[in-house]
């Protein structure tokens, strides 16, 4: 009886953490950290769904491209995708396509996982207590937590992993041959969904040749198990391979080492400053020292007589630390810009290794120890939770840089727009800023080609692919496409427009302007302001600092120096037109940088009741490619319908790195 009320305590803690950290983010779409990793898997299921639940030819909606050109069709390569699969089968069932089916199914993987991880750890500390802690020391890692609603298959991976350890661990014990069975068939599980998972797979089988060769246990009834979790693995991996070979992939499938000691020393400080407090916070980290110290005053107290029966299982755990160690070395250039990467190495052999240092604590059984320890677990508990949900808050906010949010956002109801334009199901889209892969093409439900790095050769390069139509996000279009490849615009003709997202043919030529391609000469501005810094008389430009060294027309121009923040400013609060629908705002204006170009912003925002509704920024030093030449620079923004009286739109140039340069002929235009 008291068994099963301890395991569903622990279940309704595992639950009530989930829900506490999950509830508003269980529907969202892929739009914030790691967008990019997490809609391809949300597509592979999306893909089984659409090829009728064919598991061996996963698929997204996008040709992978190799060798500078696309496949043939949309199968990729991949990790054994099972936990794509189920989701799959749940929406095949339930009609409905919702992130919230592929997160949910991610979600009760993680619990579990932990409700394992519980267990392991009272087996090794033989405490509820410490178990208690061990878990929620675990559920409230910021990394654990954010992807723990996921799509990637680390966490169900992770809990198997978990669950397969859990089973070894019984058989150190009692020696059973169906444990190590078990053992053996979650740790293969694991390692088919995330090939990092061979790690702990691998310290098993090494302790267990360990174990052989001191005549601690013998090999023969083991034998099959082993053979047959290999054979497993294998095949799939050749299967893979030959996916790979006829297909293609979209997935990262070779090594990527430093280059040097002192490029791994950039590599592993870049990863710490970006990742080291989401790892864990602050407290996880306070925790473990915590628990350090208590073990040196408990040898000391104790007089060295510490005890710990699970020499074994440490190994075990040493072991998968080393095996980590040695993968991250030879995929270090990962780590700075992958935070699940921990997930998937370093964070299985920590998270054991709390249980297996707090065994070498004493069990807490006097009442008095019991509600001094409930207090401890109390408040570090809080502690962690209140950190977890901060971080988890964070982690969904959207900033202004983030082009991946801001591309959820273009292509919201692209699939009914492209409806009403009349553009075929089974039309093939090339999608020139795609920023993540798939995105558009889920959203837009076709698929198609896509470019990431818009320079002129591969814009150039897709436009002789096989496709029928072209979608471009029209406010990168100008930044992203037209500046690196002006000839673009003689290659398009427009069919449709939403304002975010623009569809267009292929032609031989077209005559138009920028103006002609958004459709603005046909529309009267509702605003026009122009500064030369000539005559400087309109007060509604702040920040003017002007110079006749050089110009781009007239004598005079503006000029930034290293030691202005704030630059050329606009600022209205009488444009009544944002109360009655959203605008186009054009802006454009010529630079010059004397030497090379260093970080300063186009900020561009418009704020209600003081808080921000709008805010884009645009890096000059991405945008004016050549020193000693006026480059000109326009922008197109589509502002937001404002609701509030105290709003204000300001236009400005923020100083982020010092830079210099001279700007002339700043021009704005809201449509």
């Amino acid at each position: 009886m008291k068994l099963v009320k301890t395991n569903l305590i622990t279940v309704l803690i595992i639950f009530f953490l989930g829900v506490l950290f999950h509830h508003n983010y269980i529907s969202k779409f892929p739009e914030h950290i790691h967008a990019w990793a997490q809609s391809d898997r949300y597509a592979i299921a999306l893909g089984f769904v659409d090829n009728g639940l064919n598991f061996f030819k996963p698929q997204t909606f996008v040709y992978p491209v190799s060798k500078g050109a696309p496949s043939a069709t949309t199968v990729t390569s991949v990790d054994f995708p099972i936990h794509d699969y189920v989701p799959a089968i749940v929406m095949t069932l339930s009609g409905s396509k919702a992130p919230i089916i592929f997160r949910l199914y991610i979600l009760l993987y993680s619990f579990l996982g932990l409700y394992f991880l519980f267990k392991l750890s009272l087996k090794i500390t033989n405490d509820y207590y410490k178990s208690l802690f061990v878990l929620i020391f675990t559920a409230t890692s910021p990394v654990f937590v954010y992807y723990q609603s996921g799509f990637l298959p680390t966490i169900p991976s992770l809990s198997n992993a978990i669950i397969g350890l859990y089973f070894y661990f019984i058989h150190l014990k009692n020696g059973n041959s169906k444990s190590f069975g078990l053992s053996l068939l979650f740790m293969t599980l694991a390692t088919l969904a995330r090939t990092t998972f061979a790690i702990p797979l691998t310290a098993i089988l090494c302790i267990e040749i360990l174990r052989v060769i001191v005549k601690k246990t013998i090999v023969f009834p083991k034998l099959y198990f082993i053979i047959f979790s290999l054979f497993i693995i294998i095949s799939y991996y050749t299967y893979n391979a030959y996916l790979r070979t006829h297909y293609g992939t979209i997935f990262l499938n070779h090594l990527l080492p430093p280059s040097s000691f002192i490029h791994a020393k950039e590599l592993i400080i870049t990863a710490y400053n970006s990742w080291f407090f989401q790892y864990f916070s602050k407290f996880h980290y306070v925790s473990i020292m915590l628990i350090f110290g208590a073990i040196f005053l408990y040898r000391i107290a104790s007089k060295g007589k510490t005890e710990n029966r699970s020499y074994l299982f440490g190994l075990t755990v040493f072991t998968i630390f080393t095996g980590s160690c040695i993968f991250a070395l030879l995929m270090l250039k990962q780590y700075p810009d992958h935070d699940y990467y921990f997930l998937d190495t370093f964070f299985l052999p920590l998270i054991l290794g709390i249980p297996l240092l707090m065994s070498f604590l004493p069990k807490i059984e006097k009442t008095k120890f019991k509600i001094i320890a409930v207090l401890v677990l109390c408040v570090s508990s809080f502690l962690l939770i209140k950190q977890a949900i901060k971080s988890q808050k964070k982690r969904y906010e959207t900033a202004h840089w983030d082009k991946t949010a801001t591309t959820v956002h273009n292509f919201e109801n692209a699939s009914a727009f492209l409806d009403s334009a009349g553009i075929e199901k089974n039309a093939d889209i090339l999608v020139l800023d795609a920023v993540a892969p798939n995105i558009p093409f889920i959203m837009m439900e076709r698929k198609g080609y896509f470019v990431l790095v818009t320079s002129a050769q591969n814009i150039e390069k897709a436009l002789t692919w096989d496709f029928d139509y072209i979608v471009i996000q029209n406010e990168f279009f100008i930044s992203d496409i037209y500046t690196p490849y002006p000839a673009i615009l003689s290659k398009l003709e427009k069919i449709a427009d939403n304002g975010n997202i623009s569809v267009c043919r292929l032609c031989s030529e077209n005559d138009q302007n920028l103006f002609n391609f958004f459709n603005l000469d046909d529309k009267a501005a509702v605003l026009k302001k122009f500064i030369d810094f000539e005559n400087p008389d309109d007060f509604s430009w702040e920040n003017i600092y002007s110079t006749d060294k050089i110009a781009f027309s007239g004598t005079n121009s503006g000029f930034m120096t290293s030691d202005i923040t704030y630059g050329l400013t606009f600022k209205t609060s009488s444009l009544q037109e944002l109360k009655t629908k959203e605008r186009t705002l054009y802006l454009s204006a010529n630079f010059l940088f004397e030497t090379a170009p260093k970080s300063s912003e186009i900020v561009v925002s418009v704020s209600d009741n003081g808080e921000n509704v709008f805010y884009k920024t645009h890096n000059l030093k991405l945008l004016v490619d050549k020193q000693n030449e006026w480059k000109n620079i326009s922008l197109i923004y589509q502002l937001p319908k404002i609701n509030g009286d105290n709003y204000e739109l300001a236009v400005y140039l923020w100083n982020t790195e010092e830079a210099v340069y001279y700007y002339d002929d700043f021009s704005i235009e809201v449509y």
